[in-house]
């Protein structure tokens, strides 16, 4: 009877120490250890296109996200907390993109989500962030990431705003006494986004748009639209999309002997188009943030001191040039670190921080400053022009 007593006892026992067990396992699977005060660990969420027709805007965004996340670590965390972000691929699709944004915010739980490369992307994830409550830091140009902002309560952006960059092209159409052109752009949310605007400012700079033609982001040829435009009596021609679109009407200008000037968006402010157009890119010019050109940046600009150490340690750890798509990469993280060393730890105080704290922040892609009123906080003085020169990007003065 001795021995059925001390059996049972011990029974009993084990149950309750597995029991025990298993609430602690539940606490951490459900992330409660993600935010906080005494979190163990701050976990953010990152869908880049490392794959895809957008790999040349996300691969030099995880690769940044990569290498910040290390030097935090290494320099102790955040205010003593670990920094751990879960990269996802969102392979340049808005499926795969809402796919992954659902999986960080209901599996892992993280306190904010930052991406996507591409503004088709970044809508698709824009809806998920906005129906859970979820801060989202997007890397993508359309303006209609954060616009309207009533909508875009729990979305900011770090690329300039396509508008931005329309009214940079068209000072820089106006100096050169240009006053007629066509524009070419996809036809995807980023293409549309950019047409749109170049259509609803143009006659505030005295630009008449004389032809207006799309194509779609995997067409292997654009020439009928170029040939349509050519004869239209444009004076230069205003592309808008990412690679490899673009590079493909460069070469097609090319072939067909078409000589007037070509004026591409920011979304082609890297090598690849470089390498895709080889020849054909010569005299490309477009508008861009800064960090294409470091080597260019006078020392009294504000911006100096964290582009100079940024483009040396990803130059270090990569061995190639960071783009402005890896600026990108840069400031969504470390605004989102802005927030956490601020003691905002939880999705809510996130938001709020990114909204109304963000005050002559000085980032890679320019200096921010957000309010209720703009979750993107950049101004047209954040882009400088840009041409192919000699086969590389030079600074256009």
């Amino acid at each position: 009877m001795k021995k059925f007593y001390a059996f049972f006892a011990m029974t009993v026992f084990v149950l309750l120490l597995a029991a025990c067990g298993g609430e602690e396992g539940e606490q951490e699977a459900s992330g409660e250890s993600s935010g906080g005060d005494d979190a163990e660990v701050y976990k953010i969420g990152a869908i880049y296109s490392k794959t895809g027709p957008n790999n040349p805007l996300g691969e030099p965004e995880w690769n940044t996200t990569e290498l910040l996340v290390e030097q935090i670590n290494e320099a102790g965390g955040i205010n003593g907390v670990p920094l751990e972000v879960i990269l996802a691929d969102d392979e340049s699709t808005q499926e795969k993109a809402s796919q992954e944004m659902n999986r960080l915010i209901h599996d892992e739980e993280v306190l904010a989500v930052l991406g996507s490369s591409g503004s088709t992307e970044s809508l698709a994830m824009k809806g998920i962030a906005m129906e859970e409550g979820v801060p989202l830091v997007s890397a993508a140009a359309s303006i209609q990431v954060v616009e309207p902002v009533e909508e875009s309560k729990w979305v900011f952006k770090t690329p300039q705003n396509d508008v931005h960059a329309v009214e940079r092209i068209y000072v820089y159409l106006e100096s050169e006494g240009i006053e007629k052109i066509g524009i070419l752009t996809d036809s995807n949310a980023y293409g549309e986004s950019g047409r749109e605007q170049l259509e609803a400012v143009a006659d505030e700079y005295g630009i008449e748009i004389v032809a207006k033609e799309v194509y779609n982001m995997e067409d292997p040829d654009m020439s009928t639209q170029l040939t349509k435009i050519n004869s239209s009596g444009a004076e230069a021609l205003v592309t808008w999309g990412t690679n490899p679109g673009p590079a493909t009407i460069a070469v097609n200008m090319k072939d067909l002997g078409i000589d007037i000037p070509h004026i591409s968006s920011h979304g082609v402010a890297n090598q690849a188009f470089i390498d895709l157009a080889q020849d054909a890119a010569e005299g490309v010019v477009i508008p861009t943030g800064r960090l294409l050109f470091p080597s260019q940046i006078p020392e009294d600009d504000p911006h100096y001191d964290v582009i100079a150490e940024f483009y040396e340690n990803y130059m270090d750890q990569y061995d190639s040039e960071p783009t402005n798509f890896a600026s990108y990469g840069y400031d969504n993280l470390m605004l989102v670190v802005d927030a956490l060393e601020a003691g905002a730890t939880d999705r809510e105080s996130i938001r709020d921080h990114l909204e109304n704290d963000i005050n002559d922040w000085i980032g890679t892609s320019g200096t921010f400053n957000m309010s209720p009123e703009d979750h993107n906080g950049l101004d047209v003085d954040s882009l400088v022009m840009a041409h192919v020169k000699d086969g590389e990007w030079q600074f256009l003065e």
